[in-house]
This record gives C-alpha cells, sequence and structure tokens, in this order.
C-alpha cells in the first residue's frame, strides 16, 4: 500500500539563546525500502558537534541522575508524564490526519499505543522514571515550544558546543 500525501522528513534550523541548532521532524512514519515503518520518535538531533556534546554529559552519569531526580520529585516526575501524555495525543492527531489507512496494520498500535510515549519509551506512567537518552529530550525541547523541559534545558546550559 502507498499513501499519498505523508509530510516529508523536515530538516529545522532553531534558535534558541542566541544559538543556532539543526533538529529533523520525521513523520510518525517513515517509508524504508517499501514498508512503512512507525516511528514514536518525532525529533532527533541533526547537529554532529551537538550529538557528540550531548554524549559527553552521557559518559558523566547524567542519564542515571535524572532517572534519580525524576522518580524522586513527584512534580516533575507527573511534569515529564504530561509531556509523555501530550506526545501521544499528538501522535494520534497526525496519525488519524494522516494514516488513518494504516489503523487496521499490527505495527500502527506503537503509534496508537496510550503507554508508548516520547521515544518509544514504554510504561512512562510508573517508577523508577526512565530517561532513554538526553538527546531526545534536548531535540524535543529545541523543536517544539511545547515540550520544553529540564533535560533539554540542562543540556543546553551545560554543554561545550
Amino acid at each position: 500500500m502507498k499513501i499519498n500525501n505523508i509530510p516529508a522528513s523536515k530538516e529545522l534550523e532553531i534558535e534558541y539563546k542566541g544559538k543556532i541548532y539543526k533538529v529533523v521532524e520525521d513523520p510518525i512514519f517513515i517509508l524504508k525500502k517499501g514498508i512503512y515503518i512507525p516511528q514514536p520518535t518525532r525529533y532527533w538531533i541533526l547537529d554532529k558537534r551537538l550529538r557528540k556534546a550531548i554524549g559527553r554529559l552521557e559518559e558523566k552519569g547524567y542519564i542515571a541522575k535524572f532517572c534519580d531526580m525524576i522518580t524522586n520529585d513527584e512534580k516533575i516526575f507527573n511534569f515529564f508524564v504530561n509531556l509523555h501524555k501530550k506526545e501521544v495525543e499528538k501522535r494520534k492527531e497526525l496519525f488519524y490526519k494522516y494514516f488513518s489507512s494504516f489503523k487496521d496494520f499490527p505495527l500502527s498500535k506503537v503509534i496508537l499505543n496510550d503507554d508508548i510515549g516520547i521515544g518509544g519509551i514504554s510504561n512512562f506512567r510508573n517508577k523508577p522514571f526512565k530517561v532513554k537518552c538526553l538527546h531526545l529530550w534536548t531535540a524535543y525541547h529545541l523543536a517544539d515550544e511545547n515540550f520544553r523541559n529540564p533535560i533539554g534545558e540542562f543540556v543546553l546550559k551545560n554543554i561545550e558546543y
């Protein structure tokens, strides 16, 4: 099945606090070798220098630090759970706008599942909170004002870029 009017991946140049960052926005399904593959991550960091700088923070243990901080602070935990819920709703909106003919495809369950949040993170309502990577939260922070978050803010303040 070939679907018409599927949005293409978009390269975004985002100015944030006086610097320019490159992010890509993917549709919720990508066509690869004739197969539509669900894509629960909408935003990706495109800039190699930025990815490397974020990777250096990850090497210093910040993923575990954020997991602990978010798990142990109910207000921040609820903030991140709500971001995941917002992403679930946004994916559903995009699905019914562009991919409704896929609704009976088994792979659509990934996109429509209320328990799969940003970046394909499952069971995001449960503790301990899972931070998959800092790149993910930074990309969302940059690409969409509705997804600004403390992880992305921390990363951008603390990277050597």
